[in-house]
């Protein structure tokens, strides 16, 4: 089970990722910013929860969670941990 540190790396990592190859740069993350004001787009967002999805082998997104409610790159950790907890607790 990840803990709550390498929940947050594999995240910032996947945004820094997608920033760099669709903007060729990546500001720093301190997680309190919204997605949108670091420059993910709709399909970025898209294409982040595909690749999220793939490295926890979870999509909390298919369950009782809501994408439009998640705003910030906090709330996007948040979801994840969550989702992994449950997982690992069933």
């Amino acid at each position: 089970m990840l803990n709550a540190a390498e929940v947050q790396e594999v995240v910032y990592q996947q945004i820094k990722d997608l920033l760099i190859e669709d903007l060729g740069e990546a500001p720093e993350i301190t997680g309190k910013e919204p997605l949108h004001k670091l420059g993910v787009s709709s399909l970025m967002t898209a294409r982040l929860i595909i690749q999220l999805e793939d490295e926890f082998g979870r999509d909390p997104f298919a369950e009782d969670v809501l994408l439009a409610d998640v705003r910030s790159v906090d709330e996007l950790i948040d979801v994840y941990r969550r989702a992994l907890d449950v997982a690992h607790a069933a």
